[in-house]
């Protein structure tokens, strides 16, 4: 009997709380939703979307640089590759650089030198005799005198020609040519003849 009482009681006490719970519960249910209904409707999503749009300016301004970065890299390596679309007077300019415009004394020097490169004894000499010539030329054209070539070069010095020792013995071996048939010419004395005066037009921008 003692245990019914005390179970009636528990029981009893048990409904009393929960009834107690359940008026205090319900306006602190209202009280959040209002709150949550508040925030909704207060919350700035003006400022939102325009965090958003800054943030997305952002992004996509780096993603345009690193792309521009990737294509320029691209384009690099396509144009240094077998397939690139380089135009081709810019490949031919790599190739071979422009070379200077050919004078008369190009011309006439290149003969010169055919001569001096054939088998020929005849065609040596006469590469020797005309290279002299075409040196004494080129002497009197840049002021060096109006006289033979000995004149010239007996009045030229060493600080005006630094060939001009050289330019001595080619001139002399021209005028044992002239002046003796029967000279027997090598063709190393004949190349080296030739190798001076092609020095000395060098030197004085006669050919180039």
């Amino acid at each position: 009997m003692a245990i019914a009482q005390a179970n009636n009681l528990n029981f009893t006490s048990s409904t009393d709380a929960a009834q107690n719970v359940g008026p205090n519960l319900g306006p602190a249910i209202a009280q959040i939703a209002t709150r949550a209904f508040d925030f909704v409707q207060n919350f700035d999503y003006v400022g939102l979307l325009s965090t958003l749009r800054f943030i997305s300016y952002i992004f996509t301004v780096i993603f345009v640089l690193i792309l521009g970065y990737i294509l320029y890299k691209v384009s690099q390596l396509s144009s240094k590759g077998t397939g690139s679309s380089m135009p081709l007077e810019g490949i031919k300019d790599e190739l071979s650089p422009p070379q200077p415009a050919q004078s008369a004394y190009d011309a006439r020097w290149k003969e010169i030198k055919k001569h001096a490169e054939s088998f020929n004894v005849a065609e040596w000499k006469f590469a020797v005799v005309e290279g002299d010539k075409l040196v004494h030329d080129t002497l009197k054209k840049a002021g060096f005198g109006t006289g033979s070539m000995g004149d010239i070069l007996e009045s030229t010095s060493h600080d005006q020609l630094p060939e001009i020792g050289n330019l001595w013995d080619a001139h002399k071996l021209r005028n044992l040519l002239v002046h003796d048939s029967d000279y027997e010419l090598t063709h190393n004395q004949a190349l080296a003849a030739i190798n001076v005066f092609e020095r000395v037009l060098k030197e004085l921008g006669a050919i180039n």
